[in-house]
């Protein structure tokens, strides 16, 4: 079994989709715009938290989830941390009964 978890890292690694993942991020850290607006959704996020400024987080975050570039960025990290999900489920379940007994 711990052969085909290498099998499947290894095919993630040169799925398109991480490929794809792989070149968003490169863009993020290339895009100044990008970056300010990043920089300027942690600071709102962090006000949020410590005084509770929701409008102005409100604002940046709607702001930064526009940016086409962050929006491929999250669906793709969304469909990796659902597909991570359910191999650690059948994992779970594949040795739920090992663990239990």
């Amino acid at each position: 079994m711990i052969d085909k978890v290498y099998e499947i890292i290894d095919l993630l690694d040169e799925n398109e989709i991480i490929k794809r993942l792989d070149f968003i991020k490169k863009e993020i850290k290339n895009d100044s715009e990008i970056k300010k607006l990043i920089k300027e959704f942690n600071v709102s996020k962090e006000n949020y938290e410590k005084y509770n400024l929701i409008e102005e987080y409100r604002k940046i975050k709607t702001k930064l989830l526009d940016n086409d570039i962050i929006k491929e960025y999250i669906n793709i990290q969304n469909k990796i941390n659902i597909l991570s999900l359910k191999i650690n489920k059948r994992i779970n379940d594949l040795t739920k009964n090992i663990t239990n007994e």
